[in-house]
C-alpha cells in the first residue's frame, strides 16, 4: 500500500507541474512509513544517512511544497515546531503530556460551519491533551 501511496502523491504533483526529484520521493516515503508525526528535524535526521547531500532547507522546502498541494498537513501542537501527518482526512490527535508523542484518535473533530456568527471559518485546528496508553500503562505498573 505504501507505494502505491507514494506513486499517487507523485502523480498528482507531475499533473500540477512539479518536478519529481529523489528527494521529494525521500521525504513522501519517510512520511508514510512513519505515521508518528515527525517534525523536519526528525525527518532530516532520518533521511541524512541514506541521503547524505539532503540538508535542512530540502526538507522544509519539499514539506512546504507537500502542504501547498494538501499531501501532508502541518500539526502546530507545540509552539516551538510544527509536526507532519501523511494523514491529511480529519482527525484529532492526542498529545501526551508524559511522552511527548502525537497520536491521531479515532474520532472526528467537532463540527463547524464555514460562516459563524459572522466569521468565515478557514480552517478547525483541534487536539487533545493527555496520558497516551503506553505512559498509562507504566503509570499503573
Amino acid at each position: 500500500m505504501k507505494k502505491e501511496e507514494i506513486s499517487r502523491c507523485m502523480s498528482l504533483l507531475a499533473e500540477r507541474g512539479v518536478r519529481w526529484t529523489v528527494q521529494r520521493y525521500a521525504v513522501l516515503e519517510y512520511l508514510c512509513e512513519h505515521r508518528d508525526h515527525p517534525t523536519a528535524e526528525d525527518i532530516y535526521r532520518g533521511l541524512k544517512e541514506r541521503l547524505p547531500a539532503i540538508s535542512r532547507a530540502t526538507v522544509y522546502n519539499t514539506l512546504e511544497l507537500l502542504k501547498e498541494h494538501g499531501l501532508v498537513k502541518e500539526l502546530v501542537i507545540e509552539k516551538e515546531r510544527a509536526r507532519y501527518d501523511f494523514d491529511t482526512s480529519e482527525h484529532v490527535h492526542l498529545k501526551c503530556r508524559v511522552c511527548g508523542r502525537v497520536y491521531d484518535l479515532g474520532v472526528p473533530p467537532p463540527s463547524v460551519s464555514a460562516e459563524a456568527e459572522g466569521h468565515r471559518v478557514e480552517e478547525l485546528v483541534c487536539y487533545a491533551v493527555g496520558v497516551c496508553r503506553g505512559c498509562r500503562e507504566e503509570e499503573g505498573a
